[in-house]
């Protein structure tokens, strides 16, 4: 680039001006164009080594139809329609069966939702030969199999074979009770403890019946330890003792009286006779003051 320095005075004549002016316009001029054709060259060496389209250029010319409310795009007019429905909640494919007013936004939701009211179950496991209505359902399935459970929990590391599985647990370690009953103000985490709820306080059902003396309870888990009676059945096995006992809650009464022993004192010998097993002992020692009398 050539640069003119001028100084103005008095002496200088107006040629002189017109001429500097001259050079400084000609060379300004000069120095654009080698400018513009050394971008032009470095232009067309990266156009040469950069591909004309990427993928996402050829993405986003693809989907031509673009949803004006989120901007997602799509290749097809029919699957912005289909979109468009998500913001608009509309669901014009309604199920056909009498009583139920089920509506989707989607056939496919129709046809899956059909599935229920039908006893069709075209999905046949291979292992075992169980039968599923959805492919979904025997997708979760084959897990069982398998043995993988690949759903792990963050607080406890609890593993599950299927997400809802996982999602139902973590309610365990969080304050969600999306379960609300309708007929008074308590929540529950789980949908089996609002039935529970429902029947026992509400309802008054009983629909557990004992096959042997038909009463009636209003949970299975009551009827099960109801049918122990009659079994003679102790599946809760004390660890210290052996001792058997019906239902858990007797066992966790007696365990603490093993708790109460080993902490118990030499002052207070009451609590370790309960625990101490059945040993000979004198009959000194075994005759009360009444025993003597009858024994003498």
């Amino acid at each position: 680039m050539c640069f003119v320095v001028m100084v103005y005075s008095k002496k200088t004549s107006r040629w002189l001006v017109q001429f500097a002016l001259y050079v400084y316009v000609a060379s300004e001029l000069e120095w654009q164009k080698l400018k513009s054709e050394n971008d032009t060259s470095i232009k067309t060496t990266l156009d040469n080594q950069i591909p004309t389209t990427t993928p996402a250029a050829n993405m986003a010319s693809d989907r031509k139809h673009m949803c004006c409310i989120c901007g997602r795009r799509f290749r097809t007019a029919a699957m912005l329609v289909v979109h468009m429905r998500i913001h608009t909640g509309e669901r014009p494919y309604a199920c056909q069966v009498p009583g139920c007013d089920k509506r989707f936004a989607q056939a496919s939701g129709l046809q899956y939702h059909t599935r229920t009211h039908s006893d069709a179950t075209p999905y046949i496991c291979s292992d075992c030969g169980r039968q599923f209505r959805h492919p979904g359902l025997l997708s979760a399935h084959l897990a069982v199999h398998t043995g993988i459970r690949r759903f792990c929990c963050d607080e406890c590391g609890s593993a599950f074979i299927m997400l809802s599985h996982l999602r139902r647990h973590q309610r365990v370690h969080s304050a969600e009770q999306p379960f609300a009953c309708s007929k008074c103000p308590v929540r529950f985490k789980f949908s089996w403890g609002l039935r529970r709820h429902e029947r026992a306080m509400h309802l008054g059902e009983k629909p557990f019946v004992c096959s042997v003396c038909d009463k009636a309870f209003a949970e299975i888990g009551n009827l099960r330890t109801h049918v122990r009676t009659h079994t003679g059945e102790r599946p809760f096995v004390c660890c210290v003792c052996n001792q058997c006992f019906t239902q858990s809650s007797s066992l966790k009464t007696h365990m603490r009286l093993h708790s109460l022993g080993s902490n118990a004192s030499d002052e207070s010998p009451m609590v370790s006779d309960l625990l101490r097993p059945e040993s000979p002992v004198s009959l000194n020692e075994s005759r009360s003051p009444k025993a003597m009398l009858i024994t003498d």
